[in-house]
């Protein structure tokens, strides 16, 4: 496994197809609970690919996840294009990542205080954060307004 699949294609191949689970499994846990279980889907979009997926992933074009499987297939065929939008992905998932990581820790009581039986996904978590902003920690809002999250399910 080449250096450029391993340290940049797997783990953005992880994010996009982290799977979510149910609202009935989701309900009535605490937030760690809910992201263990796979809740957080990040779309990424492959820039500089589109060449290649035709050439080598004709048919695909409607399923990223799967015409981005068949890319790393043919990692060692890709153009350096589309190998740097990969790369640039990788990046986005990667501060996304981070981002995320820094609120959870910031507002993890502040959720399973007010949002309990909130279903995550689309930004619902943070709506309801915002709905009890009164309420909520100083340090839980300046995370989601510093990374950007407070404006997502608007």
């Amino acid at each position: 496994m080449s250096v450029f699949l391993k340290n940049v294609c797997v783990p953005l191949m992880l994010a996009l197809l982290f799977s979510s689970s149910s609202y009935a499994e989701q309900s009535g846990k605490p937030l760690v609970e809910k992201l263990q279980e796979g809740s957080i889907v990040m779309a990424v979009s492959l820039r500089g690919c589109d060449e290649d997926a035709k050439k080598h992933c004709d048919g695909l074009d409607e399923n990223k996840n799967q015409v981005f499987m068949c890319l790393l297939a043919y990692e060692d065929h890709l153009s350096e294009q589309c190998k740097r939008g990969i790369l640039e992905a990788a990046m986005t998932v990667n501060m996304g990542a981070a981002a995320i990581d820094y609120s959870i820790k910031s507002c993890e009581a502040d959720a399973d205080k007010h949002c309990l039986d909130v279903q995550p996904g689309d930004g619902r978590i943070v709506s309801c954060i915002r709905a009890h902003e009164s309420k909520v920690s100083k340090e839980c809002v300046s995370a989601l307004k510093e990374t950007g999250l407070w404006e997502i399910g608007q």
